[in-house]
């Protein structure tokens, strides 16, 4: 089964890629749905949160579920249910039920993610765990950015509601194609679930998520938005402590008791943090202070998009081939550097095609460092207990992003609210701030890649765990 893992994962690779592209798929149709279906926008932004939001509940359980259900199921399931959301989207007229939609398609999301990587960590050998990232850099690279990209092109000239029209179609295909070709791997065990992690970790995520959601929108002296973060983080600091009472947990946080695991995790989360959160200032610089078109400001990230692919592609063989000692330090270095060039040079007139190429260079640095230290983190893990690790990072990562955006979004906000200057040069202001704290961000990571331990270390796993290994 290892030798042909490209049979395995062909479907994962689609049901992923349509997932991740309808994450962003609708930023750029807001506008136009908001005119059909006669609503504001705040109501219309929550087509994007409740996605983001349900996936991020729906991330923590997955563990459990990969663990005490076959591949199969799985995938069934979560397509499925993502199918299902999009066609009740796609032809609902009423916006309540286009919403519900939008949810059902976060469960399936937050299932196929976590899926689609624990699939690659088991059919592939751990000497070519980099080709199998590299794999994933394709998809959590390429999809996001092409999502804008394709929605402007497809609004231009028909109805938002294409947009679920054409993607349906596609999942539908998928779905018969995997019912010949998917195959189960991995073991299963069959255990109780713990339905008091299940509350834990519903209010725990879902509070900091939607928490930090609104944070941007009603700035950081609301009182409501800081009390529902505050219970939130209060329900995660529970769900992690009954973790550790069970033998069956719903996420293992043991994982972190290796620190080749724990290291590049916590980089991975500040690397996509940077990539995330230029992914979303520059559109907001393009079209709020430039003026440009949401096809221009979406066509902007496309070359970075598809760069990072391919350079994640190719980092892949390069890390399988020399580990990731080689990679690690230049080529975070190189981020911080490019990230620094594009704080310093953005201003109103800078060059269109000069923001292209800074930008694309950055995309290129995020290929060459995601990949390897991905691969580096799952690798250093046992069999036993590499069944979480795709669970933990998809999580971890997931919350970090929301979490960086939303404090993004609140920051350039308060700042171009205290500049004195005019509009859009207030806005620039704000931007700047974004950028000069995701320069920051990416200072620290690289300091953290001189505390990754390159000697593997195995600690002690609790007894009362190890009969569940």
């Amino acid at each position: 089964m290892k030798s042909k893992p490209g049979l395995i994962i062909a479907s994962l690779i689609v049901a992923n890629f349509m997932a991740q592209l309808m994450q962003t798929m609708l930023n750029t149709a807001l506008p136009q749905m908001m005119q059909d279906l006669g609503i504001s926008a705040n109501r219309a932004q929550w087509l994007i949160t409740v996605y983001l939001l349900v996936t991020g509940i729906t991330i923590p359980v997955t563990g459990f579920l990969i663990r005490s259900y076959t591949t199969r199921t799985l995938f069934f399931v979560s397509v499925g249910a993502f199918t299902t959301g999009t066609l009740l989207a796609g032809f609902s007229a009423d916006f309540s039920f286009i919403l519900a939609g939008r949810a059902i398609q976060g469960v399936g999301t937050g299932l196929l993610v976590p899926l689609f990587m624990n699939t690659m960590i088991l059919v592939f050998p751990k000497e070519k765990i980099g080709a199998a990232m590299g794999l994933s850099s394709l998809v959590v690279g390429l999809a996001p950015a092409l999502g804008p990209t394709i929605s402007g092109l497809v609004i231009q000239h028909h109805s938002w509601r294409v947009l679920f029209y054409g993607v349906a179609p596609i999942t539908i295909t998928n779905l018969v194609v995997a019912y010949f070709c998917l195959k189960n791997v991995g073991e299963i065990e069959k255990a109780k679930l713990d339905r008091r992690s299940i509350l834990y970790s519903t209010l725990g995520f879902g509070g900091l998520l939607y928490g930090f959601s609104i944070v941007g929108e009603q700035g950081v002296n609301a009182r409501l938005s800081w009390s529902i973060i505050a219970v939130g983080l209060i329900m995660v600091f529970l769900f992690v402590k009954r973790q550790f009472k069970l033998v069956v947990p719903l996420l293992d946080f043991n994982v972190f008791r290796y620190p080749r695991f724990t290291y590049p995790s916590i980089i991975g989360v500040i690397l996509y943090i940077v990539m995330a959160g230029a992914e979303l200032l520059l559109p907001i610089y393009a079209q709020n202070v430039r003026g440009l078109m949401p096809r221009e400001s979406g066509l902007l990230l496309f070359p970075g998009a598809l760069l990072m692919g391919l350079f994640g592609w190719l980092s892949g063989k390069i890390y399988d081939r020399f580990g990731l000692r080689l990679l690690i330090r230049a080529g975070f270095l190189f981020i911080v550097a490019v990230i620094l060039l594009l704080t310093l040079t953005l201003t109103v007139h800078m060059s269109y095609s000069l923001l292209v190429v800074i930008y694309a260079l950055l995309m290129v640095g995020m290929g060459f460092m995601l990949t390897p230290i991905t691969a580096f983190a799952v690798a250093s893990l046992p069999s036993p207990i590499s069944t979480y690790a795709s669970p933990m990072t998809t999580a971890i990562r997931f919350l970090g992003m929301s979490m960086g955006g939303a404090l993004l979004i609140t920051m350039m906000t308060f700042t171009a609210d205290a500049s004195l200057a005019v509009f859009p040069v207030n806005m620039l202001e704000g931007i700047h701030a974004a950028f000069w704290a995701l320069t920051a961000a990416a200072a620290v990571g690289f300091f953290l890649t001189f505390f990754i331990p390159f000697a593997s270390v195995q600690p002690q796993v609790p007894e009362s765990r190890q009969a569940s290994y």
